[in-house]
């Protein structure tokens, strides 16, 4: 199927949704990176310079409908799916109504039944297996239509899970998309010592797939690709690999000292590839929006954050008496699983 025939490109509203979404995400992630200094969030994983990838693979899926299998980066993915800054806080900080679940999983393991976000492991890698037993469920229940999109860093391709999971795919030729959103970096292991090829994508024909390479800077680059490869999937053409280059701007986590591994002058050569700043600059140059519209965006980004994070400090933490619930294996646990 041809660009043309999917949509030769995307239209001002896409775009400029797009471009509101990526804003958010990255006031979102300041926010979780100053409250982790504080002390008041333990853990975080940020997406801060991957939202082009993110939120581009959230313009071809149909929130709700296709299933997302994400890993512990996605949070502008999940973001564009439908979450809220206040869930995303509420997950970080380990309140009791946050929605993934309920203030007992550590930051990174998105989920929500409305919108079909299936939380993943912290196995790296062991969630792409799930995505596809997703997709062999939907094979022989006779379902079709239906999507199912997993993302990973280039680290989990060294994982015996990857490799199962995409063997299982090419035989059987199932509904998955896997994105790899290749950032350069397995933690601070660099792509040529973790990866035996160039490219991510080079692996797919092994499998029995097409392999895609995008420049995951690029919003457009991205929801093309990604369209592309969710049209496979949804006529029951099989899955697709597709490699989304990019980089993150900040450390692996708050608990890891980049500065240890990567050239200052590398991180700056990327800031300058900033894909929030390249997408702004497409909407004034290509689609003719002020840059007030701009500023707006991202000073409206920075109040619900504001106010999400109020929210999210006056909420309870979990309450003792509940702390048998909703773990496998117990007697209250059992049955007592979060709708």
């Amino acid at each position: 199927m041809h660009d043309e025939e999917l949509a030769p490109t995307l239209c001002v509203d896409d775009v400029l949704s797009a471009y509101t979404t990526m804003v958010l995400a990255r006031a979102v992630d300041d926010r979780l990176w100053q409250l982790s200094r504080q002390g008041r969030a333990h853990f975080v994983i940020t997406s801060a310079g991957h939202e082009a990838t993110q939120v581009g693979m959230a313009l071809a899926i149909r929130a709700g409908h296709d299933y997302v299998v994400p890993y512990y980066r996605d949070m502008a993915l999940v973001l564009a799916l439908g979450q809220t800054p206040r869930d995303l806080l509420l997950h970080a900080m380990g309140r009791a109504a946050d929605p993934a679940s309920g203030g007992r999983q550590m930051y990174g393991h998105f989920s929500s039944r409305a919108r079909r976000i299936v939380s993943g492991s912290s196995s790296v890698g062991s969630h792409l297996v799930h995505a596809v037993g997703l997709a062999f469920a939907l094979r022989i229940g006779g379902e079709r239509d239906i999507a199912v999109v997993t993302s990973f860093g280039e680290g989990a391709t060294a994982e015996g899970a990857w490799h199962e999971a995409l063997t299982i795919a090419g035989i059987h030729q199932l509904p998955v998309v896997f994105v790899c959103e290749s950032n350069q970096y397995a933690i601070s292991m660099p792509h040529h010592a973790e990866v035996p090829v160039a490219d991510v994508a080079l692996k797919a024909a092994g499998y029995g797939m097409p392999g895609e390479v995008v420049d995951g800077n690029d919003l457009r680059a991205v929801a093309l690709a990604m369209r592309r490869a969710m049209a496979r999937a949804r006529a029951d053409a099989g899955p697709t690999l597709l490699e989304c280059k990019t980089y993150r701007l900040r450390p692996h986590s708050n608990a890891d000292d980049d500065r240890r591994y990567r050239a200052p002058a590398e991180v700056d050569a990327w800031r300058a590839r900033d894909p929030i700043t390249r997408c702004g600059q497409v909407l004034m140059h290509d689609y003719g929006i002020a840059p007030a519209v701009l500023a707006q965006i991202a000073e409206q980004a920075r109040a619900e954050v504001d106010q999400a994070t109020l929210d999210a400090d006056a909420a309870p933490p979990p309450h003792p008496a509940t702390i048998t619930e909703h773990v496998f294996g117990t007697a209250a646990g059992r049955g007592s699983g979060r709708r």
